[in-house]
């Protein structure tokens, strides 16, 4: 993420996980299809986000098990 970037100013940030994109889960996602995704959005996205210490608790996963 850049400091004052459109990603910050919408919200993101540092330490966060994506967790849905479009009303569309990304939880089991790998990191590179989400930022492809993101990359190749046209107009506007819905995203939601956790803190990544809340993703761990709720899901007993350090890293997220990807499918």
């Amino acid at each position: 993420m850049l400091r004052g970037g459109i990603a910050e100013r919408g919200g993101v940030r540092v330490g966060h996980r994506i967790i849905e994109i479009n009303n569309q889960s990304v939880v089991a996602v790998p990191h590179e299809k989400i930022v492809n995704l993101l990359a190749t959005s046209v107009g506007e996205i819905l995203m939601k986000t956790m803190p990544t210490s809340m993703f761990r608790l709720l899901t007993g996963q350090e890293n997220p098990i990807y499918i």
